[in-house]
């Protein structure tokens, strides 16, 4: 009996653990990051164990072809309408994540969230389609929530964050 409770702790810590990430520009905005549907391995990158020093550690890793969620909970300090930015922070400058939705307002505290007075904690839930013609390999992309504002766009959170699409 212990064996078995001993194999269902191990398995719901793999399949609940956080991603690495960090804040851009130190806003300490954002309270918890997840993806949900991540595929880890404690072995990465060469017998360490699962750890995170912000976005240092083992990247979430992905399979084209799946659909996972990213899921972030943020201090909101009120927003209008939300749209998001993804990029692949590449050495030379910053490329589009092709195939990314750009209007999220749906995605934001079950879809009942825009526009939204006064500071309250939010959550945005993003599904993400790896397609198929993404390459496989490494990329450490930056996430920006923004808020259209009348006096030009704000950012609602940013994050940094390592995938691996295999």
């Amino acid at each position: 009996m212990l064996c078995y409770c001993a194999v269902i702790v191990l398995l719901f810590q793999f399949s609940s653990a956080k991603i690495c990430w960090e804040e851009c520009e130190g806003s300490n905005l954002i309270e918890s990051v997840d993806i949900e549907g991540c595929h880890r391995r404690s072995t990465y990158p060469s017998s360490k164990d699962f750890r995170c020093d912000g976005k240092e550690g083992p990247p979430c890793t992905v399979i084209r072809g799946e659909t996972v969620y990213l899921d972030v909970t943020w201090k909101d300090k009120g927003h209008t309408n939300l749209t998001q930015d993804v990029v692949w922070q590449a050495a030379w400058m910053d490329i589009p994540w092709v195939g990314m939705e750009t209007a999220v307002c749906k995605y934001v505290n079950n879809g009942e969230s825009c526009p939204k007075q006064g500071e309250s904690t939010s959550n945005y839930k993003f599904p993400i389609k790896i397609q198929e013609i993404y390459p496989a390999g490494y990329f450490a992309l930056k996430w920006k929530l923004l808020d259209a504002t009348s006096t030009g766009p704000t950012t609602a959170f940013c994050l940094k964050l390592d995938i691996k699409i295999v």
